[in-house]
């Protein structure tokens, strides 16, 4: 196939926990094809991947500030901009938005312009209301324009209209799972092409854990409702009150951090949990490496918002680590229980304290399950997989 050029239209980047992103850009780049982005911020995060400094890539910032606003405004670049808006959709938005995606998709196209490449593409990340502003950048260009349709922004208290016509206006959708295209299709009525490409990880970055420590347990995720790690917290204490030596690790940060160690002093436990914060992709593999089991309880949370299938399963399972999740979402569409790994019922903290002693009194049913999972990643979710089929995906719309 042709070589591509690809703009990637994202709200933060690089964001450690949009590692999806980063892999497919990499990936991307890697076969020879041309890729920028076009960011609305920088996270400014300190730890960032190895793959964001493997790789040089045209990024623009967009920063938009006030002044900016009324700039456009004053210019006819906003008549320009509007005969491209979605028939309907303006009335979905209030004004701060409408100003903000008409800036971000001038500034967008600019961008394109400026490129020492032809376009062929814009693909965006995230269903949300700025995405427009990609869309009206690539008409601007009279170019396809696609987005994938992750977790928060259809599942979280979810505007169904906002996102029925985002993806209906765009060329194509791309979802990470079977279960969000049919929560696309059945839920919110999306009557555009919807294609299943899985968000994932390169598997060949982590190495098999050939001998992990005993009754070390693992968890990396943003420290949110979603991740259940507050369920995950109850059965590591049932298990040390049992009198299991446990040694619980939790990687990532996020609004619940004060509350999850609150629980954790409260449970007496201080000594067996710790919160290492955001972590180094050297850091990251060893942690993967050294666990017994890594668990993640994912949970439908109150307002709506779950995981779709977490990339960070792909990496524990590439690790060769026995994972233990729940039955929330495209979850079970990866992990089948009891064959690469455990499932159990979501918000369920005595179902997990039964089955991660199970597996801790086990290890030759760890190992099983855990080079099972290895073997479901590396065949089925590699980023090349992945990306042969998000070409495949471009290629229908630029080959036009």
């Amino acid at each position: 196939m042709s070589q591509l050029g690809v703009v990637y239209y994202v709200g933060l980047f690089p964001k450690l926990s949009e590692s999806f992103i980063l892999n497919e850009i990499s990936e991307l780049h890697k076969r020879g094809h041309n890729v920028a982005v076009f960011a609305q911020r920088n996270p400014e995060e300190e730890i960032t991947h190895q793959e964001y400094r493997d790789i040089d890539i045209p990024v623009y910032y967009s920063d938009p500030s006030y002044r900016d606003v009324l700039q456009l405004v004053s210019s006819h670049s906003i008549q320009k901009l509007t005969k491209y808006m979605p028939k309907g959709y303006m009335s979905c938005l209030s004004l701060k938005e409408i100003g903000s995606i008409l800036l971000l998709s001038k500034q967008c196209a600019d961008f394109i312009h400026s490129l020492d490449f032809e376009v062929d593409i814009i693909h965006s990340h995230f269903a949300t209301a700025t995405r427009v502003a990609a869309l009206l950048a690539a008409k601007e260009n009279n170019i396809p324009c696609t987005v994938t349709a992750h977790a928060f922004e259809i599942f979280k208290s979810p505007d169904y209209a906002k996102i029925r016509y985002i993806c209906n206006n765009m060329s194509g959708i791309v979802v990470p799972s079977e279960y969000n295209r049919q929560y696309l299709d059945e839920n919110i009525g999306v009557q555009n092409s919807i294609y299943v490409v899985p968000a994932t990880t390169r598997i060949n970055k982590f190495e098999s854990a050939t001998s992990p420590i005993e009754n070390r347990i693992l968890t990396v995720g943003r420290l949110i409702e979603k991740k259940g790690i507050t369920f995950a917290i109850e059965a590591v204490n049932q298990l040390i009150k049992q009198g299991i030596d446990i040694e619980y690790h939790i990687i990532g940060s996020g609004p619940l951090k004060n509350r999850l160690q609150q629980q954790v002093s409260n449970s007496g436990i201080e000594d067996n949990v710790k919160f290492l914060g955001n972590v180094s992709d050297s850091s990251l593999k060893k942690e993967l490496k050294e666990a017994s089991i890594f668990l993640l309880p994912c949970v439908v949370a109150e307002n709506g918002d779950r995981d779709a299938m977490p990339v960070v399963l792909k990496e524990a399972m590439a690790s060769e680590t026995t994972c233990v999740s729940t039955t929330v979402s495209a979850i079970p569409e990866l992990i089948t229980d009891g064959y690469d790994g455990v499932l159990v019922p979501p918000r369920d903290p005595d179902s997990l304290a039964v089955f991660i002693m199970d597996l801790l009194e086990n290890p030759e049913e760890r190992k099983r399950l855990a080079m099972n999972g290895k073997n479901t990643v590396r065949t089925e979710y590699s980023i090349s997989i992945s990306v042969d089929k998000l070409v495949d995906v471009f290629h229908s719309y630029t080959n036009e």
